[in-house]
């Protein structure tokens, strides 16, 4: 049961003590772990904006979405906000743009609903390009984010009802926001959902309170959340965070999609496993 196009965040590439895996460098490691895609970061977007393009030519992968941040607070003419914009069109035709919206005014709290017309106005211009590189804006709830929950992605969908606007389900940021429980929060996501992305996590880590670790590690149960997509007939692409795991990369992904294959083969032979009660 291979349904998913399966992915790697670049996140994983970036290691805060030693440095940062050129971009070829990760294409090939992912080829040879047999990965589907790649997804990159703004951080590395406009630079290696002709890389990408190029991508799928050279190596057989997809590039299927960028990940950036967004003020929404911001004036229209924010130079960063400016910068995701341009992002955007500098990528491949039909790459999604993966997009935190955030706020630099301290005063506002995550998920105050008092801000979703700023984002609403913020967000059109970002859909205006979608509609001409043929792809999708992707809401990415991130913990201390304004846009910090599900629940928030789904109300701006559904406040919006624009056929490019999606929303992606992060179980790390599920888990450390400590949101809604798992089954409603997947089901309120399906009819949006257009990216899940997962890891290992456990409590008391330094990032959000919690760990990013490899797929089989950790205290989430990534089995159930599995198979909560599979019931309610996900079949989009999964991908996986790595974020500050640090280590030998290789090895972590190796592990990763190694669990996650496990995942596919459990849950075809025995699909009554992934219905907790």
């Amino acid at each position: 049961m291979r349904m998913h196009q399966v992915f790697a965040m670049d996140t994983c590439f970036h290691n805060s003590i030693v440095g940062t895996y050129p971009y070829d460098v990760r294409c090939e490691i992912l080829v040879e772990l047999g990965f589907d895609a790649i997804y990159v970061s703004l951080q590395d977007g406009l630079h290696y904006a002709d890389e990408m393009v190029a991508t799928k030519k050279q190596y057989g992968l997809e590039v299927v979405a960028a990940y950036a941040g967004l003020d929404v607070v911001a004036t229209k003419d924010d130079p960063k906000n400016h910068e995701v914009l341009e992002l955007f069109q500098r990528l491949p035709h039909g790459c999604d743009l993966e997009l935190t919206l955030i706020t630099r005014d301290q005063s506002i709290e995550p998920s105050s609903m008092d801000v979703d017309r700023l984002a609403i106005e913020r967000l059109e211009p970002v859909l205006e390009i979608a509609e001409k590189q043929q792809a999708r804006v992707c809401l990415y709830p991130h913990f201390g984010a304004w846009l910090e929950r599900v629940e928030d992605g789904v109300r701006l969908c559904q406040k919006m009802k624009h056929p490019s606007l999606k929303l992606v389900f992060c179980g790390f940021h599920w888990y450390a926001v400590e949101g809604s429980e798992l089954s409603q929060s997947v089901a309120n996501a399906v009819p949006y959902l257009h990216s899940v992305n997962m890891c290992g996590s456990r409590r008391g880590g330094n990032i959000a309170g919690c760990t990013i670790e490899p797929l089989d590690s950790g205290e989430m149960d990534n089995f159930s959340l599995f198979g909560l997509l599979h019931r309610y007939g996900y079949t989009g692409r999964i991908g996986f965070q790595g974020y500050g795991i640090g280590g030998d990369v290789f090895t972590y992904l190796q592990r990763s999609m190694n669990a996650f294959r496990s995942m596919e083969k459990r849950l075809s032979l025995h699909p009554n496993w992934g219905k907790l009660i």
